[in-house]
């Protein structure tokens, strides 16, 4: 062996001792939503499984019921007929970035033989133990995107500890039951895009949020914040990267089955009488039915939704220099759709009480207990069946007061210039300069 091939066996040996190393630091500090995430699996898959038959002793399980329609358009991804999922019968009302998540799951339980509960109900529809494992962990990366964005706010380990606890209570309304793991995945990638921004990648980014808007559009509203983040050169390489994504998917439905498509991402019909109503439900426009099956309308009170967030974005550019300002009013863009949606459902509240906690978080540990006894408190109320005003009332005001516990008045005003500390480091530093010391010893 030639001096030569010892430098190279020596520096691929170093490369993979510093890439262990920022393996096992990257467990270290995200060790709390792993295990959040750990045991929201094991918690979430007994208690669809094993409550029913236990408590309440009817033998069925308790799965997700909007999963399965999502699940069926997914089936359709799988079979290469993208074009058709909004022509499907599956209610598809969202771009489908999750449905090419779902596809290998879909098409793995299908070659099973694996039972679905769509278009009807089954007992047990065993696809469900496919199928509720992943979704549960694919929800789970917004724990991990709230723990970062936490900690580049220098929240200390012992309220990120806390703080994710809270998050995966919350989290349980979205991922176990109601099965949205298009929400959770695509907030995830939104406060990713947002941590990417506050430290000046905007490549990153705008890719990142291109890849939230393609798995559920709902996270436009942030849009705002981070083009106020901006300036003009990068306005425009992050505007591309972030709609490109939706282009690439949507080309196909729209030109296969355009009227289809129109209707779902434009209308995006809702159920009253199924779902939530809410004062502006009177003022949306009519889509027909009969029954529980009256729909009305959920795209205008959006748009509405979108133009607030607008202002926000004009509002917040005056402290863009705040990166807690910023997350905090990322929060209420949030928030601004369970203020103006004419139909709710109980896990469209998740987003801003998700990204509110982590400015309760950095606001102080009190702030962050009060605000995470509200936002558990508002998501256990969502679920009740109530009256449209008083259950309006309600959701809308625990929202409030969550993102008032983030005490906007008490923010540092120096957060923007944090350093990285041994805490932040990734060992990423040490593994560029081993690796490039490889690629020397072997030219």
């Amino acid at each position: 062996m030639t001096t030569s091939d010892l430098r190279a066996s020596g520096g691929f040996l170093a490369v993979l001792a510093a890439l262990a190393k920022s393996v096992l630091a990257s467990v270290s500090r995200r060790r709390w939503p792993l295990l959040i995430s750990a045991v929201s699996l094991i918690a979430g898959m007994c208690y669809t499984l094993f409550w029913a038959p236990v408590v309440r002793h009817h033998p069925y399980w308790i799965t997700p019921g909007d999963l399965w329609a999502t699940y069926r358009s997914a089936h359709y991804i799988g079979w290469g007929y993208l074009g058709g999922v909004y022509s499907a019968g599956t209610a598809l009302v969202t771009f489908p970035g999750i449905l090419l998540l779902l596809a290998p799951v879909a098409m793995l339980s299908g070659a099973l033989g694996l039972t679905e509960a769509f278009p009807r109900f089954v007992l047990h529809p065993t696809a469900w133990l496919l199928v509720g494992p992943f979704e549960i962990l694919l929800s789970s990366v917004a724990l991990f995107a709230t723990d970062a964005l936490a900690q580049r706010l220098g929240v200390d380990k012992v309220r990120r500890a806390l703080l994710c606890t809270i998050q995966g209570m919350v989290l349980w309304n979205v991922s176990v039951f109601w099965g949205h793991p298009e929400d959770a995945v695509a907030v995830g990638l939104a406060i990713y895009s947002l941590l990417f921004a506050l430290d000046g990648r905007w490549t990153g980014a705008g890719w990142l949020f291109g890849l939230a808007m393609a798995t559920q559009p709902l996270v436009v509203l942030m849009l705002p914040v981070l083009l106020a983040m901006s300036d003009r050169q990068r306005i425009t390489g992050f505007v591309f990267r972030s709609f490109l994504p939706i282009v690439a998917l949507m080309a196909t439905p729209l030109v296969a089955q355009f009227h289809s498509t129109m209707h779902a991402i434009f209308d995006q019909p809702n159920y009253p009488r199924i779902d939530h109503a809410t004062p502006w439900t009177v003022l949306a426009p009519s889509l027909g039915g009969t029954g529980k099956n009256v729909a009305v309308a959920g795209g205008p009170g959006r748009v509405i939704a979108v133009f607030l967030a607008c202002g926000l974005g004009v509002w917040v550019w005056w402290r863009r220099d705040r990166p807690d300002t910023l997350v905090w009013v990322a929060a209420l863009a949030m928030a601004l759709r369970c203020f103006t949606e004419s139909v709710m459902d109980s896990f469209y509240i998740w987003p801003a009480l998700a990204i509110g906690l982590v400015v309760a978080a950095h606001s102080g540990r009190w702030r962050l207990a009060f605000g995470g006894v509200l936002a558990v408190v508002v998501t256990v109320v969502s679920d009740w069946r109530l009256g449209e005003f008083p259950w309006w009332a309600l959701v809308t005001t625990g929202i409030i007061l969550v993102l008032a516990a983030g005490g906007v008045g008490r923010m540092s005003r120096h957060g923007s210039s944090m350093p990285m500390t041994p805490d932040n480091d990734t060992g990423i530093s040490q593994l560029e300069t081993r690796f490039a010391q490889l690629l020397g010893a072997t030219r």
